[in-house]
């Protein structure tokens, strides 16, 4: 593998990072935090099938079958499409502004874009 194509860590990165690219990071951090908790909520909901309603604060709301779950988590699985798909340009603009060689990049990229980095 070639000096250029290296992979490096995020921390050795950060410290030659311009602030552009450190805020592409922070960006790319908080939309992986949001796509955890929405996944999260989602299966929360297809869980709910199992004990027939989903608590939410002191409402219940009835799980009785997937259709259910699906009605009640719409929001959420919209929402998580939108995060999905800002990864996928925070991906592509990281590997844009040279950053594809670091390791949370070319880790991920791949699965955001729907193909490999290139070079």
């Amino acid at each position: 593998m070639s000096a250029e194509n290296q992979v490096i860590g995020i921390e050795a990165f950060v410290r030659t990072a311009t602030k552009e690219q450190r805020e592409l990071l922070f960006e790319i951090s908080d939309l992986h935090e949001k796509e955890i908790k929405l996944t999260n909520q989602i299966k929360q909901n297809y869980d709910a099938i199992k004990t027939g309603g989903l608590f939410d604060g002191v409402a219940i709301t009835p799980i009785e079958d997937e259709d259910d779950a699906m009605v009640v988590s719409i929001g959420p699985r919209n929402e998580l499409k939108e995060v999905k798909e800002s990864m996928k340009r925070s991906m592509i603009k990281a590997v844009e502004m040279g950053m594809g060689n670091v390791g949370l990049i070319r880790r991920n990229y791949e699965s955001y874009v729907g193909k490999p980095i290139e070079g």
